[in-house]
C-alpha cells in the first residue's frame, strides 16, 4: 500500500495494510478454482518489510495456516530505537525510498520525530508512538496468533544491523511462549541477504524448512 503504483499511503504495516492482506485472501477464496488454490492451505511469506505484514495478517485472519517473516520485525520500537539509539540511517532509508517510489503517509515522520525526542527529554509523551508501534508489533498480537498454534518460520542475518538478530531471538520466545510451532533460523549476511535466492526460487536454505510441510 502507497508503494510504486499502488493506492493509498505508506504506513509501515498500519491497519489498511493489514486489510489489504484479508482482502487478497477474499479473492484468492473467489477464485480458487480458477487459480487452481487450495484456500484451506493459505500461507503469508514476505521479506524485510513484508515480513513483519506477513506476521500482521496472519495474526488477524485464520485462513492463514502458515507464516514467514524473513528478514521481518517481531517488535517495531525495539528494530526502530533498540536500547533507546533510534535507528537514524535506516529511518532515512526508509524516507527516501518511500518518497522516491510511493507516497509515505506524513504521520510516519511526525512518530519519528516523537522517538527522537522522547531520547532527549525523558518527560516525553511517548503514549501515542508507542500505541503506533504496537499496532505494527507482531508480538503484540502473539496470542492471537498463536491461540491456533500456527507454524511460524522467522528468519534474520547475523550481520543485519536493521532487524537484529537477537530480536528475533526474542520474537521467538515470544510467539512459542504463546503457543505457536516456530522454526528460527539465524543466517550469515546482512539484510535480506540469505532469504533473496530462497524467494527468487534459486535455491537457499530458505526455501527448505519443515515448516512447509505442516
Amino acid at each position: 500500500r502507497g508503494w510504486f503504483n499502488s493506492e493509498g499511503l505508506i504506513e509501515v504495516a498500519g491497519p489498511a495494510d493489514v486489510a489489504d492482506a484479508s482482502a487478497v485472501l477474499d479473492e484468492v477464496g473467489k477464485r480458487a478454482a480458477e487459480w487452481r488454490a487450495d484456500a484451506e492451505a493459505i500461507g503469508m511469506v514476505g521479506v524485510s518489510y513484508g515480513g513483519g505484514l506477513a506476521l500482521l495478517g496472519a495474526a488477524h485472519d485464520a485462513r492463514v495456516k502458515c507464516a514467514a517473516s524473513l528478514s521481518g520485525w517481531g517488535n517495531l520500537t525495539r528494530a526502530l530505537a533498540g536500547q533507546a539509539a533510534p535507528n537514524q540511517v535506516w529511518f532515512d532509508i526508509l524516507m527516501s525510498t518511500s518518497i522516491l517510489v510511493g507516497r509515505p503517509d506524513p504521520q510516519i515522520h511526525a512518530m519519528w520525530e516523537s522517538l527522537v525526542s522522547a531520547v532527549v527529554d525523558p518527560a516525553a509523551n511517548v503514549d501515542p508512538l508507542l500505541a503506533w508501534a504496537e499496532e505494527r508489533s507482531p508480538e503484540a498480537f502473539a496470542a492471537k496468533m498463536c491461540g491456533r498454534r500456527l507454524p511460524v518460520l522467522v528468519s534474520n542475518n547475523a550481520q543485519d544491523e536493521l532487524f537484529v538478530s537477537d530480536a528475533a531471538l526474542m520474537l521467538r520466545q515470544t510467539l512459542h511462549g504463546a503457543g505457536c510451532r516456530v522454526q528460527l533460523l539465524i543466517n550469515q549476511g546482512v539484510h535480506a541477504m540469505a532469504e533473496l535466492p530462497s524467494l527468487a526460487g534459486i535455491g537457499g536454505l530458505v526455501a527448505h524448512q519443515p515448516v512447509w510441510d505442516e
